[in-house]
């Protein structure tokens, strides 16, 4: 069961803890990943997110380690970076029927240097640390914003196309195309690496799975009301770009 399918309350329950914890190391970090799309899209991304997402000096990583563990959290080193977990504990009553999925949710962290290398491949794309944007994220509880960095919007869509098809990132990317200079999207495509390989490798799936009936992306697409057709035509214009 993904996250999509718990009841409101424990989505927004499960997404204030997350919140909270990212308020604590936000002045650290540059926020990538799902909190990143939200800060951009707020209300209009229509989707909830779990996990927390940065990229940072090497130097603040142990600093940001010793905090997170203070919080509970046990660290994991794989090569890329450090990874943070803790149980999630919820503050809201559970139904008897999803106790045993609740129970297996968990908080993760991910702090990895700026540069993100796509898996088995070389080809990578790079944020950096100097250009970012300060955007507030609500609580759902009606505690405020955290107001975090991030990359420009541009910036973000721009990975997400070229990362594994999922439909956390294929549904990200299709909101934030939305609301971007196309022609800036292709050029921090075309400034990292060789980033414009992985966003081609992507494109059939892309346009096939948030095209597909009974994809959770096209599910989700059609309930934030996006023009799925108008969508495609984006995605065949950053096409058409790679391959000149």
């Amino acid at each position: 069961m993904n996250l999509e399918q718990f009841p409101i309350d424990i989505k927004n329950d499960i997404e204030d803890q997350s919140l909270s914890i990212l308020d604590r190391i936000k002045d650290r970090i540059i926020v990538i990943g799902g909190w990143a799309v939200r800060a951009h899209l707020g209300d209009e991304h229509h989707r909830y997110t779990l996990d927390v997402d940065g990229v940072v000096d090497r130097e603040k990583m142990s600093e940001i380690k010793e905090e997170l563990e203070g919080y509970g959290f046990e660290a994991y080193h794989p090569e890329w970076g450090i990874q943070f977990l803790k149980k999630y504990e919820p503050n809201v009553s559970m139904p008897e029927a999803l106790i045993k999925e609740i129970e297996t949710i968990q908080i993760r962290i991910e702090i990895s240097e700026p540069r993100i290398t796509e898996f088995s491949t070389p080809h990578f794309f790079e944020f950096s640390l100097s250009n970012f944007e300060i955007k507030g994220i609500s609580y759902h509880d009606g505690k405020g914003e955290v107001m975090v960095r991030v990359p420009p919007i541009e910036h973000m869509a721009a990975v997400k196309l070229g990362l594994p098809v999922d439909y956390k990132n294929n549904h990200d990317a299709a909101m934030m195309l939305q609301r971007s200079d196309i022609e800036l999207v292709i050029k921090a495509i075309r400034d990292n690496d060789d980033w414009r390989e992985m966003v081609l490798r992507r494109m059939p799936k892309l346009r096939g799975r948030i095209s597909q009936s009974g994809q959770l992306e096209n599910t989700l697409a059609l309930a934030a009301g996006l023009n799925i057709k108008e969508h495609i035509r984006r995605l065949d214009i950053i096409e058409k770009a790679m391959k000149i």
